[in-house]
């Protein structure tokens, strides 16, 4: 009796794990127990039709119930969870394409993939990859730990848990997922896999390596493989890319809105849009799930910084007290030496900025010496000074110490300091000239200049292979015929330690205003003002 009855409980457990085989959807139901948001019986039809007929980015929120926390995972998981069981089940691709805005949930629906396949198929092998230690250790292989760790202890125990790899007890060396960092130098990450059934897993895959996907290439050739790409779109080029656009006949292909997401905050969407402005690349990229604007892009990949409607220019503002400046004012000077570019000083407030000073011929000394004549004119402390440390800049910031001056010597080339800075921007100079672009879209303006014009629309970013935004170096500006943009560096270097946050631009003093006591009282209203950023002046 106990042999049948030992026998009849294998028997069950095999039926269900190929009842979980067919279907990931049963299988978070059954061990997460979470179930999809429900479809609205009105559109019941209309789902099967769309979904049917690859019309995916015709469903949207309207067809559901409300979701409940802790109860449901979102009906944008659902597409992409219904998309795979398809897949397994031979009524769809198994190429599957997911791009979107933050906050859908598309780290936990990979973690829940990883952890369905890898324990359903026999002898299963997974390779995960994403750009960065960040994203894969710190996001997406984390996550997989974390669900792990939710299943009963019985189910838990089948796995071993390593740093990169949870692997199968019954066949270690042949069944396991791997965690592995995509990169350029050593384009393996995908490499290395043999089986009858392989699950390749890419996150951010915007900003993984075309030689990564090389390699991916070669698996895909295996009948029972199955490919799942997810990313923010943050560049307009590369294998992901081209799944949306010219190969996307092979694909599975979903577009998700972070607007449309029922886990994502108003308050999310409001200070993206406030921090970004809604026509911006980073709207499109963080909340629609859109690609960059592709207008005005070079075959390098890159594309302006700046609109001409971002720069918006003033008159010379009144001056009283010889003073023009709000608060303590910011001085950025981009040095030269004895060559064609010349060196730049300009002053900022929390409202508007002025090209203060230029000389045609440089050595430290000449501009130490005129750093010390604009610092007395203009009130600037010299801990609100920022130089560039490239050539003469290191130089004239030793000038200045011997006088007890002690400046900010910025080397630009250099990488961030925090580890979200680091994802984010290539170096130091892509994150100074972004928060340029934050603080002009957000209100600052130029004293009106010839130089403005001519050099911010010159300046030009993209997003690496890893989605990190770089700058155009000014070398390879010259190589296409563009003038340095000294002035504009000059700028961007008063933003070293200023995140360019949301601010009210100036205006140049009306005459009652400077009946009204002059700037003193402006000073204070504008000041009182400038915390919130909506308040008019």
């Amino acid at each position: 009796m106990t042999h049948r009855y030992k026998k009849h409980k294998l028997d069950l457990a095999k039926e269900t794990v190929e009842e979980f085989k067919k279907s990931p959807i049963k299988f978070i139901e059954f061990f997460w127990k979470l179930k999809s948001q429900p479809l609205k019986k009105e559109y019941k039809n209309r789902f099967e039709i769309y979904f049917e007929d690859g019309r995916y980015n015709e469903i949207t929120a309207d067809f559901f119930e409300p979701f409940i926390e802790d109860k449901h995972f979102t009906w944008q998981q659902f597409l992409i969870l219904k998309a795979v069981e398809n897949a397994v089940q031979e009524k769809g691709k198994r190429r599957i394409s997911v791009r979107s805005g933050h906050g859908i949930g598309k780290t936990t629906t990979l973690a829940w993939l990883v952890i369905w396949y890898l324990f359903c198929h026999f002898e299963a092998q997974i390779p995960v990859t994403a750009p960065s230690q960040t994203q894969m250790y710190d996001a997406l292989w984390k996550e997989v730990k974390k669900q792990l760790n939710k299943l009963p202890k019985v189910v838990n125990n089948l796995f071993e848990h390593e740093s990169s790899y949870i692997r199968v007890k019954a066949s270690p060396k042949t069944w396991f997922a791997r965690a592995k960092t995509a990169r350029k130098e050593s384009p393996e990450a995908l490499a290395g896999i043999h089986g009858k059934y392989v699950f390749l897993v890419i996150d951010e895959a915007s900003g993984v390596p075309e030689e990564i996907f090389v390699t991916a290439e070669g698996v895909l050739t295996e009948k029972n493989t199955l490919m799942i790409m997810t990313s923010n779109p943050t560049r307009i080029s590369g294998y992901f890319f081209d799944s949306h656009n010219d190969d996307k006949y092979d694909w599975e292909c979903f577009k998700f809105s972070s607007i449309d997401c029922p886990r994502t905050t108003e308050d999310y969407v409001r200070r993206i849009k406030t921090k970004y402005n809604e026509g911006s690349d980073d709207y499109r990229i963080r909340v629609l799930g859109e690609f960059p604007n592709a207008e005005a892009v070079d075959d390098e990949g890159y594309t302006p910084l700046l609109a001409k409607d971002d720069i918006k220019e003033i008159d010379e503002p009144r001056s009283i007290n010889d003073s023009i400046w709000i608060g303590e004012p910011i001085m950025g000077i981009d040095p030269a030496g004895e060559g064609v570019d010349t060196t730049q000083w300009v002053i900022r407030d929390s409202f508007k900025a002025k090209k203060v000073a230029t000389e045609r011929t440089s050595t430290p000394a000449s501009i130490a010496n005129k750093t010390r004549t604009l610092m007395a004119l203009h009130g600037v402390h010299d801990y609100n000074i920022f130089i560039d440390s490239f050539g003469e800049g290191a130089k004239t910031a030793v000038e200045l110490a011997k006088d007890g001056k002690n400046i900010n010597a910025v080397n630009v080339g250099d990488q961030c300091e925090t580890d979200e800075e680091k994802e984010l921007y290539l170096n130091k100079s892509a994150l100074i000239y972004t928060r340029t672009k934050k603080w002009l879209r957000s209100g600052g303006e130029l004293v009106r200049d010839k130089v403005w014009q001519d050099e911010l629309p010159t300046v030009r970013f993209r997003r690496n292979e890893r989605s990190r935004i770089q700058i155009m170096s000014k070398r390879r500006m010259k190589q296409k015929g563009h003038k340095s943009p000294n002035s504009a560096d000059a700028l961007a270097l008063t933003f070293t330690d200023d995140d360019g946050g949301e601010r009210v631009a100036i205006k140049t003093l009306t005459k009652s205003q400077r009946e009204q006591g002059g700037l003193s009282n402006y000073r204070k209203t504008i000041i009182k003002k400038a915390s919130d950023p909506f308040a008019p002046i």
